[in-house]
């Protein structure tokens, strides 16, 4: 069993960091491991998760947000015992695929939390597609899609709604919907099948920003973009299998 850590840029996430080197009995490999421990926020997990998609993330708390830590400074000796013992739980977590395509190149990405698209100079325009059938033609700032773990984080503060991790399901959210007699869209919060695929196409192939958590791209010449869940899974390490409704009231209760 081989194992790394990464630890937020502080001193107290640093400090334990070396703790925990001289305590866990595994190999410390930062190329290969089977674990990885996260210690920091939410910000720290998702990187984390993009730098080791494959391992298993343990996440330790010491930040400002922490939905997908389980772990706290307070228990940092089960942490201990859970990985030198192999004395742990798996949870599985659902990852948004991304399609993004321009007159020059496609990317495909992944997302734990949620996609975004704006377009900031002026209103953007898409029409958006789901599976295959239209839905209607969006005219406003941009749009979130977000995964159930990530109804949490900027869909909540657009106002849409919390879903529990266990309905498998992706939520369309507005930002800023244009709504009058010329422009109409569908102005609440979308829950959309996890089998389905959502399609956002140009109407104008203008420059846009898309976010994929805390990664962005500059799209020249923007085509399309298809969104669905993806194949794989982010595996995560508990103690115990966390409880949804304690998770929410620990994070903003």
């Amino acid at each position: 069993m081989k194992y790394c850590i990464i630890a937020k840029n502080d001193t107290f996430s640093n400090e334990l960091k070396e703790e925990l080197k001289l305590k866990i009995h595994h190999e410390f490999d930062e190329q290969n491991p089977d674990i990885v421990i996260a210690i920091g926020g939410d910000g720290t997990f998702i990187r984390t998760v993009r730098m080791y998609p494959k391992a298993i993330i343990f996440g330790l708390h010491t930040g400002n947000l922490g939905f997908y830590t389980n772990y706290t400074k307070d228990s940092v000796e089960e942490l201990i015992e859970d990985i030198n013992y192999q004395n742990y739980k798996i949870d599985t977590i659902d990852l948004l695929k991304c399609e993004i395509n321009s007159k020059e190149k496609k990317i495909i990405d992944y997302a734990l939390n949620e996609f975004t698209i704006i377009m900031s100079p002026r209103t953007l325009t898409l029409n958006v597609s789901i599976d295959e059938e239209h839905l209607e033609t969006f005219r406003g700032t941009g749009l979130c899609i977000s995964t159930p773990y990530g109804s949490t984080a900027y869909n909540k503060s657009l106002h849409g709604a919390i879903v529990d991790p266990r309905v498998k399901a992706l939520q369309m959210t507005e930002i800023a919907g244009i709504n009058s007699n010329a422009y109409r869209t569908i102005s609440s919060p979308m829950i959309i099948s996890c089998e389905s695929v959502i399609r956002l196409e140009a109407i104008w192939n203008d420059e846009v920003c898309i976010t994929l958590d805390n990664k962005s791209y500059q799209i020249q010449d923007f085509h399309n973009a298809n969104l669905s869940f993806a194949k794989q899974k982010i595996q995560i390490g508990y103690h115990k299998m966390p409880n949804f409704i304690q998770r929410i009231k620990r994070t903003f209760l």
